[in-house]
């Protein structure tokens, strides 16, 4: 596996307010934990091709649910968010040679050297989009993408009919997901379930220099 996996990542990378957010929604509030499920897990692999010994980016990874899966079926996995109480939660449920876990905001902070070009053939981003600068996140990611790799988001959908949601559990309105994925050559939707919609991106038509 390429020698990210190894990188280590510099002390007194985040902010203090935005990563003790995340640490104080953690702590106090179970419900952000969201598990994986079989329908999730199906979906995803009938859409993403996350074959052995492919390279991984989870962005924004919470406790590391995909990371950690997508590392047994024999990916090497980046997994980095914003939160060190995350990361600790998700080192605690496991790690390995595959798997490595890293500190990073990506919104505030400088791109690591961990995060290189035509890097990774699959990024996931799972409720996390919500809370980027999306435009930003969407030219990075095609960069560190291989020629054949594939974003895959998952988005909870909001509605101006419901009750806001919790601060942890920011969603897009519909027109907002709608927007998505200019300049990308392909864009496949399927529904997750009542409140979240995946996407999956590939393919830009005018890839982003380095």
């Amino acid at each position: 596996m390429p020698d990210l996996l190894t990188t280590p990542t510099a002390p007194g990378l985040l902010p203090l307010s935005a990563s003790a957010q995340w640490d104080a929604w953690y702590t106090t509030d179970a419900r952000i934990n969201l598990p994986l499920t079989d329908t999730e897990i199906g979906l995803f692999h009938q859409h993403v091709n996350a074959a052995p010994e492919m390279m991984a980016l989870d962005a924004g990874c919470g406790t590391g649910h995909w990371s950690r899966r997508l590392a047994t079926t024999g990916l090497g996995v980046l997994a980095m968010d914003a939160s060190p109480t995350a990361l600790a939660l998700a080192r605690w449920q496991g790690t390995g040679s595959d798997l490595h876990y890293a500190q990073h905001d990506f919104v505030t902070r400088p791109i690591p050297s961990s995060l290189r070009p035509g890097t990774f053939d699959v990024i996931m981003c799972r409720n996390t989009l919500p809370y980027l600068d999306r435009e930003r996140f969407l030219v990075d990611a095609a960069r560190w993408l291989t020629p054949k790799g594939q974003l895959h988001l998952t988005i909870p959908v909001t509605s101006p009919d419901a009750p806001p949601p919790p601060p942890w559990a920011k969603g897009l309105a519909a027109e907002q997901i709608r927007s998505l994925g200019a300049g990308w050559a392909q864009r496949t939707d399927y529904p997750l379930d009542a409140g979240h919609v995946c996407i999956v991106l590939s393919g830009q038509a005018d890839p982003p220099t380095a």
